[in-house]
This record gives structure tokens, C-alpha cells and sequence, in this order.
């Protein structure tokens, strides 16, 4: 038989910041056990959920004066069953269950759903609470994440689709139908997002979730909220919009860096640009306005004032301009293609959006023939027409240092990272008749008979 552990938590404070809780506890319950449920970029549900619990768990008995809190499970190795989850918080008398998840579906899917025990008649399922509490759940969590959100709402009416309900009379939920105490279930975002995903992967960030469980339940006993001096947000690339890995945020002395393949993905990739975050959290900041820069390698720092609110978390994404020089990062015809079609245009795409005017003086053929361009792809694509074809030609396409991007960065031809250089693409066009003979049509017809 596997051994369960469970670890108990008792914890009491002469000094707590936040009192109203004495006398009240919790069992905190992070879904399923181990790596189960395994998210897109290889960090599972399980493992989320249970730091997110230990966050909590951290937050409860260092910030208020709550008697105990429980949990169900503290480790990875642990596996724990739905029946042994809840008989625990029965046998220990708590006065809540917490039941905390992420949820799955198609990639682009990602919103937040909190689900309470419901009667099949519609009513809250005794002793009631979770209704409420989940009013406020969904809400704060929500607006943490900053994600679509389904909803609170009543399981049975939720699960619509089967008829346990109607059978049993509910609650369709196993953790709200065999618990004694008032319970819910969060559902915070998708792990089968990648974006989401590889934000649960970074520590701070399920930190910020457990706070919005933890105000919810602060917001439920009447509890004013204590100032909250967080500041938070992502870093991406102001063109491609991807989050950016190793940004440094400075604030009020603190600083923090955001995760990188070194630091954090390597574990869920061998490829250090597959994985990208651009998460930062800063806190114990005060309710005033400050000077936030922000740098990283390969691009131009950045420094905004930003007033920190004392209720919630304070959000600045933050969007940084790379300092690396255009290059052409891929062509059509590849260098040194023999036979490629002369009617055909040449394909040259740059890295960054080009100043298509600097660009189109900076290019030319070893013909001398005049040129036409098509820009396509935010001016990072250019087709290129010769005014005249050329068959069976050696021809040498040249961009000079001269072109320029839209922000004014010169050219890096040679792509050894700084400006300057020459670009050439070597081909040579095709003969004017290129296409093969093939057999448009015999006599006799094959298999015929009879034939004079």
C-alpha cells in the first residue's frame, strides 16, 4: 500500500499585519499529484498547482492571524487520492476547501473559471459559502492574470452535458460534494497555452496568483486589504512582440531579471530561443511615483515614471527597441542556385522593417538592368523585378551599407553584427525553355485492339 503523508501547518503571531482570521482555517488542495496533467512546454498542472498552494500556505500564515493552515500535499513525490484529499479536511474538522487547477484545451484557449457545489434544483450545495467566495475568486484572479474568464458558476449547471446531477442530485464535483465544509474550485488559465504555460513556469508569477486567492479570502471575512506596493508586467519586443529573456528591472533599488534559458528553460528545452516569458515582479514598493528603467543585451533601455497603487497590483508592460543592425536573413533564390526561373522575381528578407527608399538605392544587379521592387511583411519582405530577363546568366544581387531600416539603423551586409558591409547573392538564371517534354498523346490508344 502507498504511504500518504500529510503535513500539517500550525502557525500563530503575536504581531500578525492582518487580524480577522483567528479562530478560521483552510485546507488548501493542489490538484492531482506528481507531473500529472502535463502542460505544452513539459511544466505540468500538478506542479504548478502545488507551489501555487505553498505560496498561499506562505502568504496566510505570514501576513494574517489565521489558526492553521493545511495542505494536501508538499512535494512532487507525493500522490495523493481524491478521496484521501477530502476525508483529511473531513476528519480535521476544517472550515474550508480550496480546491486550486489550471485547465486544458486548444492552444489559443486561455481563461480563468471558478466552480462551486451546486444542488441540481440550483442551490448552493450546504453548508453554503462557495457561491460567494467564488464571486470574488473569479474576480481577482482575472484581473491578476489579465485573461478572458468564463465565469463563476454552479457545477452542475456547468457540467451540463451529463446528467450526474440530475441522477445524484449533486454537487457533479467530487471535492464539493464529499466535503463537510464550504469549497471551491479555481480554474486559472490554460497549461495547454504555451504563452500561459511558460508564465506558470516562473516562481514570482504564482506568487501574484496566490495573492488574488489570498485577497479573496480576506475580502470574504470583511477583511480590509493591506497596501499591496507590487509592480508587474512583461517585456517584449516592440516589433515581434515576443517576450524578452534576460531584461533587467530596476525600481526603488530592487531589481529583478527575467528568466532566461540558463536560469529556468532549459529544463523544458534543448532550443534556448523556444521559450520566452518576459515576466518581472517587484514588491514591497511605495504608494508613490518612481522611475523604472528597464535594459537588456541587444537593446536600447528604456525609463518611465510609474505610480504605484496601494490596492492592487500595479501593471507596465513594457516594450523594448533592439539595437541590432537589418540583416538578410533568408533569399530566394539560396546563394549559388543554378537554373533558378529568369522570369521569376528575386525574395530578399531582412530581419527588421526596411526604409524602402534607402533600400531600393542600395540594391542592385551586375547586369545594370533596371529594377522594380514589391514590399510585403511590414517592409521586411521585397520581391525584386529586373526590367528585362536575362537567360543563362551569372548574376550577382548587391545591397550596400546604404539601406536602412525604418528606425534609421545602418545595414549589416556581412551579418557579423555591426553595420556595414556588403550583402551578394550569387545565382544563375535559367534557359529561356525550361520545361521538360513529356507525351501529350499516342496512337493507338494503349491496351486497344483491332487497329488497322
Amino acid at each position: 500500500m502507498r504511504k500518504i503523508i500529510f503535513v500539517l501547518m500550525y502557525c500563530s503571531f503575536t504581531f500578525a499585519q492582518v487580524v480577522g482570521l483567528s479562530g478560521w482555517d483552510i485546507f488548501l488542495d493542489p490538484g492531482h499529484s506528481q507531473t500529472e496533467n502535463m502542460g505544452v512546454n513539459g511544466y505540468s498542472e500538478a506542479e504548478e498547482v502545488l507551489r501555487v498552494g505553498l505560496q498561499l500556505q506562505d502568504l496566510l500564515l505570514s501576513q494574517t492571524d489565521i489558526d492553521t493552515v493545511y495542505i494536501s500535499r508538499t512535494n512532487d513525490q507525493q500522490s495523493v487520492s481524491l478521496y484521501q484529499r477530502t476525508n483529511h479536511a473531513n476528519n480535521l474538522g476544517a472550515s474550508w476547501y480550496h480546491s486550486i487547477h489550471s485547465n486544458a484545451g486548444a492552444s489559443s484557449n486561455n481563461n480563468t473559471l471558478l466552480l462551486w457545489g451546486e444542488l441540481y434544483n440550483g442551490q448552493p450545495d450546504p453548508p453554503i459559502g462557495g457561491e460567494e467566495m467564488s464571486s470574488y475568486m473569479i474576480d481577482l484572479l482575472t484581473h491578476g492574470m489579465r485573461i478572458p474568464t468564463i465565469g463563476s458558476r454552479g457545477d452542475c449547471s456547468f457540467y451540463s452535458y451529463s446528467d450526474y446531477c440530475a441522477n445524484s442530485g449533486g454537487p457533479y464535483l467530487y471535492v464539493n460534494r464529499n466535503t463537510n465544509m464550504p469549497s471551491e474550485l479555481s480554474e486559472e488559465g490554460h497549461h495547454s497555452n504555451p504563452a500561459q504555460n511558460q508564465l506558470y513556469m516562473n516562481t514570482e508569477y504564482k506568487k501574484l496568483l496566490a495573492y488574488t486567492f489570498y485577497w479573496s479570502i480576506l475580502k470574504y471575512h470583511n477583511i480590509q486589504r493591506p497596501i499591496v506596493g507590487i509592480c508587474t508586467g512583461k517585456i517584449r519586443d516592440s516589433e515581434s512582440e515576443i517576450p524578452i529573456n534576460g531584461a533587467t528591472v530596476m525600481i526603488n533599488g530592487q531589481t529583478f531579471t527575467t528568466d532566461t534559458f540558463e536560469s529556468l528553460f532549459d529544463n523544458y528545452s534543448s532550443d534556448p530561443d523556444e521559450l520566452h516569458n518576459g515576466f518581472f515582479y517587484l514588491e514591497n514598493l511605495p504608494n508613490t511615483t518612481m522611475e523604472l528603467t528597464v535594459s537588456a543585451d541587444g537593446y536600447y533601455a528604456d525609463t518611465l515614471s510609474v505610480s504605484i497603487i496601494d490596492s492592487f497590483f500595479t501593471f507596465q508592460d513594457i516594450e523594448l527597441l533592439s539595437s541590432q543592425a537589418p540583416i538578410v536573413i533568408n533569399t530566394n533564390p539560396e546563394d549559388g542556385t543554378i537554373g533558378f526561373p529568369a522570369w521569376d522575381p528575386i525574395r530578399l528578407i531582412f530581419s527588421r522593417s526596411m526604409n524602402s527608399d534607402s533600400t531600393e538605392s542600395a540594391i542592385s544587379f551586375s547586369t545594370n538592368t533596371p529594377l522594380s521592387f514589391n514590399w510585403s511583411n511590414s517592409n521586411k519582405t521585397v520581391d525584386i523585378y529586373p526590367d528585362s530577363i536575362m537567360f543563362e546568366t551569372d548574376i550577382i544581387v548587391t545591397v550596400s551599407p546604404y539601406a536602412r531600416d525604418i528606425y534609421g539603423h545602418g545595414f549589416d551586409g556581412n551579418a557579423d553584427g555591426e553595420s556595414g558591409g556588403i550583402f551578394e547573392l550569387y545565382y544563375q538564371s535559367s534557359a529561356s525553355d525550361i520545361e521538360a517534354p513529356y507525351l501529350e498523346d499516342i496512337y493507338p490508344p494503349s491496351s486497344s485492339s483491332f487497329i488497322e
